[in-house]
């Protein structure tokens, strides 16, 4: 995952060691007695691993006979090797694992008996500490299969001197309509166009949907591609190039450049993005705000979700009750998800919105609250279907993508790209 590169600037080693120390709102569990003791074995990204640790040794505070082991892995190895073992009935699996939201729906729905369900557990007394979007993203059935854990709540990051330069108010664009009007304005006053987004992902293009609140599957199993909703978005791109407004790059690393290199005046991404421009575009500091996405129509939403990961146990570990244990303090700790936030992952347990990690001023962005305005987009993200078949919709519209921006009519080519997913998943 991108994000897992990233580290906010904001890591505040010293704030850390006085969040550690001071032990301020930090939960245990009530869960006492012989399911908080042994050696536990968990799976995780590298961004993830010092901060389970942390959280580990603030466990073993109260559970002295803990121990917590943490193998580093990249999401690719995760979920390969996750389901290797899940088709072999759960052989080789560790007691608990890191896994991405979008591909948790369909785990739950090719090995219903796998997890543990956390609803059986208790963990239903939590759920209203998450927003609804981050719970629907966890559960299956009713139930939910997986802890909780970190979001990439989404901005539209803009450059407040081209703005000001064009004469352009960031506050008065409130639909993509606007948004078109207000690149035609920085374009002439200032060469630049309005938004990069990496031409071989459908990163730009899912936000698009997210916001709507729309996967690429409905609850029947069917693609929403060639929906009114995929229609907005590939309209969008469309309108965006005709008035030279676009700029496709050809991966991560070009689309950051373009960033570094003040080539475009607007970028959409989620809140991991604020450590991208910090760390990697220095020179730009104190030029950089961010706003809620415009929204498609006047009542439309301006929030959406870019990536989350959650905590799931296997169904046959030995030590299944020690995993939930230690992860219901884990995503349900102030303190451990303080720290969580120092380590460059943006929570999704909203008590620790108030802390003040989040009403920092940010030099980067002018003074604006940056993670405030993050927290604050949280409860508004709608929710959205994933399945195991999104992979093969998103090769698809990518193709979709850069047929619209080339003049092929969107509806035209969204059918087409539906008629390809269909035929691929008979």
């Amino acid at each position: 995952m991108k994000k897992t590169l990233l580290v906010f600037s904001f890591l505040l080693i010293a704030a850390f060691a006085l969040t550690a120390c001071g032990g301020n709102n930090g939960e245990a569990s009530s869960n006492e007695g012989e399911s908080t003791k042994g050696e536990l074995t968990m799976w995780a990204t590298n961004i993830n691993v010092p901060v389970l640790e942390k959280a580990g040794e603030l466990y073993k505070k109260e559970h002295p006979d803990f121990k917590l082991n943490v193998v580093e892995m990249n999401n690719e190895d995760i979920d390969k090797k996750l389901k290797i073992g899940l088709q072999a009935g759960n052989e080789g699996l560790p007691d608990a694992m890191l896994n991405v939201d979008d591909g948790l729906s369909g785990l739950f729905y090719n090995f219903p008996d796998a997890f543990v369900n956390l609803s059986e557990k208790g963990f239903d007394k939590h759920k209203d500490q998450f927003p609804s979007y981050k719970i629907d993203s966890v559960s299956y059935e009713g139930d939910i299969y997986a802890f909780p854990f970190d979001a990439g709540p989404v901005g539209l990051f803009y450059r407040t001197d081209l703005f000001e330069q064009a004469g352009v108010d960031a506050s008065q664009i409130k639909t993509w309509d606007d948004y078109v009007e207000a690149g035609k304005k920085i374009k002439e006053a200032t060469g630049v166009k309005m938004l990069s987004y990496d031409a071989n992902e459908s990163t730009v293009y899912t936000i698009l949907l997210s916001q709507q609140g729309m996967g690429y599957f409905n609850g029947d199993k069917e693609t929403t591609i060639a929906t009114e909703e995929s229609i907005n978005a590939a309209t969008l791109f469309q309108d965006l190039a005709e008035n030279d407004l676009l700029i496709g790059t050809n991966g991560w690393s070009p689309w950051v450049t373009s960033l570094s290199e003040g080539q475009t005046a607007t970028a959409m991404a989620g809140a991991w993005l604020i450590g991208t421009l910090e760390q990697q575009v220095p020179d730009s500091a104190g030029n950089w705000g961010v706003m809620p996405l415009p929204t498609f129509g006047e009542d439309g939403s301006g929030a959406a979700n870019q990536g989350g990961s959650s905590f799931t146990i296997n169904a046959k570990s030995p030590n299944a009750d020690l995993a939930y244990d230690f992860l219901e303090f884990f995503v349900t700790s102030y303190e451990a998800q303080e720290i969580a936030m120092e380590g460059g992952l943006f929570p999704t347990y909203a008590p620790v919105y108030d802390s003040e990690l989040f009403s920092q001023e940010l030099e980067y962005f002018g003074g604006q609250k940056a993670w405030e305005f993050f927290a604050g987009q949280m409860d508004k993200i709608p929710s959205v279907n994933y399945t195991v078949n999104d992979v093969v919709a998103r090769e698809e519209v990518v193709k979709s993508q850069a047929e619209v921006v080339n003049g092929t009519d969107p509806k035209k080519s969204l059918e087409s790209a539906k008629d390809r997913v269909e035929t691929r998943l008979k």
